[in-house]
């Protein structure tokens, strides 16, 4: 919704870039793919590179990002550390928006951004911002998962007043 409202330009042609291919960035490159985008991955492991290149996706590992922002026109951060710096920004196309998806402070530096022209969007939580029962359900869910397979593993759950 943010891509398609801070833009003028369809999601479907348009040159994507997902930072991050963890649960957020695995399904935010899929479904940019779905509507047509080209979309290119950034990853940090060979078992990441591996899984969005069979999936036709375009990865490349973060260290070269500076080198991979070349005809981007929107970049989807979800790394929760700075990873869109000064030197990535510089070489951005000056019509590249940033939405940074990232718990905050986010991995962008805005105000490099801003002072070079660059349009940067700070979206963390947004599922729970403008969904907040599927949100809620997600995460019941995951806490429930999570618990099950620690028991399966012969964990003990232990609980600690705060």
């Amino acid at each position: 919704m943010m891509a398609i409202q801070h833009t003028d330009i369809t999601i479907h042609a348009s040159h994507c870039m997902v930072l991050g291919f963890g649960r957020t960035g695995f399904t935010l490159a899929r479904m940019l793919q779905m509507l047509g985008a080209e979309v290119k991955v950034g990853v940090l492991t060979l078992d990441h590179y591996a899984r969005a290149m069979e999936m036709g996706l375009h990865p490349f590992y973060t260290k070269e990002l500076r080198d991979q922002v070349v005809n981007t026109e929107i970049i989807f951060n979800t790394v929760p550390d700075l990873i869109i710096t000064p030197h990535v920004i510089a070489h951005l196309p000056h019509r590249t928006i940033i939405i940074d998806l990232a718990s905050k402070p986010g991995g962008t530096d805005f105000r490099f951004a801003e002072k070079r022209g660059i349009k940067a969007l700070l979206a963390p939580s947004l599922p729970g911002l403008v969904a907040p029962k599927t949100a809620g359900l997600i995460l019941a869910n995951t806490l429930c998962q999570l618990l099950e397979e620690q028991v399966v593993r012969g964990g003990t759950l232990e609980y600690i007043p705060s």
